[in-house]
């Protein structure tokens, strides 16, 4: 058995062999850390666009509206003008 103070080998190995898991623990946190930051930016793209489809969705529904408008507007000017004496 090895005195007090004193690292066998076998310890050493050990002790490298933790370091060397905690630097691969330590790589794939940051890998982690970066897929969370890029499933985020992905996100709020995804979001992003179907804000900008609603606007436009948005406006194609109004321009409709505009157009069925006017379009009953004109109509009711013919039957007025047909109707006049």
């Amino acid at each position: 058995m090895a005195a007090r103070g004193t690292r066998t080998a076998k310890m050493l190995e050990f002790e490298r062999q933790a370091e060397e898991r905690m630097r691969e623990m330590e790589i794939m946190n940051e890998e982690r850390n970066r897929m969370v930051e890029e499933l985020i930016k992905i996100q709020q793209e995804q979001d992003r666009i179907v804000q900008e489809e609603h606007k436009i969705a948005l406006y194609y529904q109004t321009e409709a509206l505009k157009h069925a408008e006017e379009v009953r507007i004109n109509r009711e000017e013919e039957r007025r003008k047909r109707l006049e004496p």
